[in-house]
């Protein structure tokens, strides 16, 4: 199953796709359709394979998170860990043969390349990911665990998935082998906003291991929860909460937060990439043209980061400057150019007022899919082993069904 708080990511596909429409000007019914399919088949097989893969890995930190009912995670017990194990493990198997299989089953929509790019991609992310989070977690249990150069590759590696995502659905609107100049910029926009999203998701997840004492913030948590690529960017976050104030209603990142916070300075990155990438999109332009874009773009998303109070005033107003600079550069269509810095700067303004009560909450989103797969579900799976599921993600329940 798609994780019901995850499916905000399956927005990247659909989102680049419509941006390099509007970039070529022309969309034909078998370019939806091959749109479609390939969305479909990386956000409900290909990633939902790759989660499998983290939550066997993480099988038994899991099971000792403080939020481990709650999470959305491979169920316990302990003592169920092999038949648990292998069962998801079967089914993530599945899965992918299933993708790969949709490229022999419709031919007519040419989709070995795009399809064979996007499973690579992500188990090439996740392989580096599974590496990295093998060497560099379950080690310590200071508090914030020190920021070694595993959990900075942890933090970097992220993103990249972002990049598969994006980019898989720009290709399926635009010819980039033709535009590699807009192929870069937009993997970059991608990669850094990926940073930006996660890191910031973490610093907040990292909020179930802390506690208040009179004010003050105090971490704690044992190696071998595995958590230290969290709870090292507990050093970015403030250090005391209001008496009155509960931590699952706080959000750490609403106010202002250090420059050098990794999601500070992935955004600044994402911002300016993302000024490249909107200016490339309308069209070819020089390099003092790009210059412009991608400057106006990194100077607009610092002050909208630094102005804490009046954030969403400062990101209106960026948009209408860098809509003028747009317009003044001569670029044949200044709404699509300044898109991608609105949806990152949109996006950012949305994640960084997240709370640990607001991420647990179900999005509607989220309901509507559960309640539109639950009579498949019930009847492949049959009605016990649904209302299973159901409890443990968090899914609409059906007529009768008890909730644990």
């Amino acid at each position: 199953m798609p994780r019901p708080k995850d499916l905000v990511k399956g927005l990247l596909i659909p989102v680049t796709y419509g941006l390099g429409l509007l970039s070529v000007g022309a969309a034909t019914g078998e370019s939806v359709l091959r749109a479609v399919v390939v969305l479909l088949a990386v956000e409900l097989l290909v990633y939902p394979a790759r989660y499998q893969w983290n939550d066997v890995r993480g099988f038994v930190a899991d099971q000792q998170h403080p939020s481990s009912s709650s999470r959305g995670r491979l169920p316990g017990p302990l003592s169920c860990a092999r038949s648990r194990i292998l069962t998801s493990c079967s089914v993530a198997a599945a899965k992918l043969v299933a993708a790969a299989a949709l490229i022999v089953l419709l031919p007519g929509l040419d989709l070995g390349g795009i399809l064979t790019f996007a499973i690579v991609g992500v188990f090439a992310v996740a392989i580096v990911y599974e590496l990295l989070r093998s060497v560099s977690t379950g080690r310590r249990s200071e508090m914030p665990a020190p920021v070694t150069a595993g959990i900075a590759g942890l933090w970097v590696t992220v993103g990249a998935g972002y990049v598969v995502r994006g980019i898989t659905g720009l290709a399926l609107a635009v010819n980039l082998s033709e535009r590699p100049t807009l192929a870069a910029a937009a993997a970059i926009t991608l990669w850094a906003y990926g940073i930006a999203f996660v890191t910031s998701r973490w610093a907040l997840e990292a909020t179930a291991f802390a506690s208040v004492d009179d004010g003050r913030v105090i971490w704690r948590a044992a190696a071998g929860q595995a958590r230290e690529h969290l709870l090292a960017l507990a050093r970015w976050l403030p250090v005391r909460l209001e008496p009155a104030s509960s931590l699952r209603d706080w959000a750490p990142l609403a106010g202002r937060t250090p420059a050098t916070a990794p999601w500070n300075v992935a955004m600044v990155l994402a911002g300016t990439a993302a000024g490249l990438t909107g200016r490339l999109l309308c069209g070819p332009c020089s390099p003092i043209e790009g210059g412009i874009a991608a400057v106006a773009g990194g100077i607009l998303t610092s002050v909208a980061i630094a102005a804490a109070p009046w954030r969403k005033s400062a990101v209106a107003l960026g948009a209408a400057v860098l809509f003028a600079a747009m317009v003044l550069m001569g670029s044949p269509k200044p709404l699509l150019g300044i898109s991608p810095w609105l949806l990152v700067l949109g996006a950012y303004l949305f994640f960084s007022t997240r709370t640990l009560r607001k991420l647990g909450q179900r999005s509607p989103a989220a309901h509507a899919v559960g309640a539109a797969v639950a009579p498949l579900g019930r009847l492949v799976l049959g009605r016990a082993t649904w209302e299973a599921i159901q409890t443990h993600h968090d899914l609409p329940q059906t007529a009768g069904a008890g909730r644990a």
